[in-house]
């Protein structure tokens, strides 16, 4: 009874080892694509210094920026988590997506404290509809919910600059008074060469980036 329970142990174990290290090479696969899309995308603007892995599915890039709003800059890239059976049916279960995260110092630090995440909402008001049935569909814009009474309504051009990159699919964008003053972020899928964001991507970062500058929150 202990040996055949053994065996299972033994077999189970190796089957899970299996799978490590045939999706961590997978993993490393995907990584050398996802920096072949960072290096067309931040083509002529950045610089890839070197990799750094944290994990099987995660990795950081050190990046040198040309431009002088950033400082410090980096990438962490967030791969689905397929080394491991349990942690890929939860991402999947999840619909957790694979992630680039912009993180840098900016010029001169931002004065304010705000976070601005993308979410997407869709209601009707009937509870049952007819297939043919006509609809009327009305899109509102973005709004603010802040815990200031003094609040700049300069903050709107951050809202009007992720508004016009709606291609670019920004999960969410924060900015803080310490290091690191500007995180952004998006899909990874936003990057591939499918994507109509693919060259546009650096100038959104920088706009937003100016926008912070230019407020006093």
């Amino acid at each position: 009874m202990l040996g055949l329970l053994a065996i299972d142990v033994a077999g189970a174990v190796a089957l899970v080892s299996l799978w490590y290290v045939w999706f961590a090479r997978a993993n490393r696969r995907r990584a050398a694509e996802v920096l072949q899309w960072m290096r067309n995308a931040f083509s002529g603007h950045a610089q890839i210094l070197n990799v750094r892995w944290t994990g099987a599915s995660r990795f950081y890039v050190r990046m040198r920026v040309g431009s002088q709003l950033f400082r410090h800059s980096s990438v962490m890239v967030q791969l689905t988590p397929r080394e491991f059976p349990f942690s890929w049916l939860v991402s999947r279960w999840r619909k957790r997506r694979e992630t680039l995260t912009f993180e840098a110092d900016l010029d001169c630090a931002p004065a304010f404290n705000l976070q601005v995440h993308n979410h997407r909402w869709c209601g009707r008001t009937r509870r049952k509809f007819h297939r043919h049935q006509q609809f009327a569909i009305e899109q509102c814009g973005p709004f603010v919910l802040t815990t200031r009474n003094d609040w700049q309504r300069e903050i709107t051009n951050m809202m009007t600059a992720l508004v016009a990159s709606r291609e670019c699919d920004f999960l969410s964008v924060t900015f803080r008074r310490t290091s690191p003053h500007f995180t952004a972020i998006v899909p990874l899928t936003s990057l591939s060469p499918q994507s109509e964001c693919e060259m546009e991507i650096f100038e959104v970062l920088r706009e937003l980036a100016e926008c912070a500058g230019a407020t006093s929150f």
